[in-house]
């Protein structure tokens, strides 16, 4: 196993390496700052725009949009997921629901958002909008993965339904949810910043991108894209602490 992580750490840094190489060849190829940056350019912009004294605030501002969006879709989608497998009308009610937000196009939502609410709540809105069906949809699964044997124990023994929930169904629910997290909060992350992007919050990534654009400043657009990543990747480290530390895997 360890030779294999070894392997695999070699591989991802040589495809890191060989993305810097085209990179590279690509600028001096098409020799245009606005349209395909140097790796200098970038660098350069990277820095400016980390000594700016807003940058912390614009990190902040963007990471708690998207925690608030994230946990709100969170509590909805379990609180609705468990509702709609314990009431037959309550699931027939979400089914219009969700296949409401899975067909409306994101950019229709946001126009609609950006009509309705402040500018600030517009990236929550969206990334919410995003995240819910597919939170709402592994806490489902996490119920219907659950023994059926388990369950006709505890019918034959009458147990109550709250302790169903609480011991056997949330525990399931979170186990399915921890396999989802990382990859929701990554594209809850990218859906907040597409949010700021058109509602320009005084402090946002998104709205920092929008400026760079229009400017003509490709190098700080890509500069951005670079902290994008690395806050993702980050999230991803502190996601997966977070559920060993949890030890979400005692229950499997």
């Amino acid at each position: 196993m360890r030779d294999f992580t070894l392997k695999d750490k070699r591989l991802s840094t040589i495809s890191k390496l060989i993305l810097l190489g085209l990179w590279v060849i690509l600028s001096e190829i098409i020799d245009n700052e606005v349209i395909f940056p140097t790796l200098g350019s970038t660098l350069k912009s990277l820095i400016e725009i980390v000594k700016t004294p807003d940058f912390i605030s614009i990190i902040a501002s963007s990471l708690l949009r998207s925690l608030i969006g994230f946990l709100i879709s969170l509590f909805l989608a379990v609180l609705t997921g468990i509702l709609s497998s314990i009431s037959k009308f309550f699931y027939n009610v979400m089914i219009p629901i969700l296949n409401f937000l899975g067909s409306v196009p994101t950019m229709a939502i946001i126009i609609l958002a950006l009509i309705w609410l402040n500018n600030e709540i517009v990236p929550m809105f969206v990334g919410f909008i995003m995240i819910f069906p597919i939170l709402y949809e592994t806490v489902q699964k996490g119920i219907l993965n659950v023994d059926k044997k388990i369950l006709e124990i505890c019918k034959l023994y009458k147990v109550r339904r709250i302790t169903l929930i609480k011991d056997i169904y949330i525990p399931s629910i979170f186990i399915n949810l921890s396999m989802v997290f990382t990859s929701a909060l990554s594209t809850n992350l990218k859906m907040v910043i597409a949010g700021e992007a058109l509602s320009q919050p005084k402090f946002a990534i998104g709205s920092n991108l929008q400026i760079e654009k229009m400017y003509l400043n490709t190098a700080g657009v890509f500069a951005w894209i670079i902290i994008i990543l690395l806050i993702s990747k980050l999230l991803s480290y502190i996601m997966k602490a977070a559920i060993d530390f949890t030890k979400v895997d005692k229950w499997m």
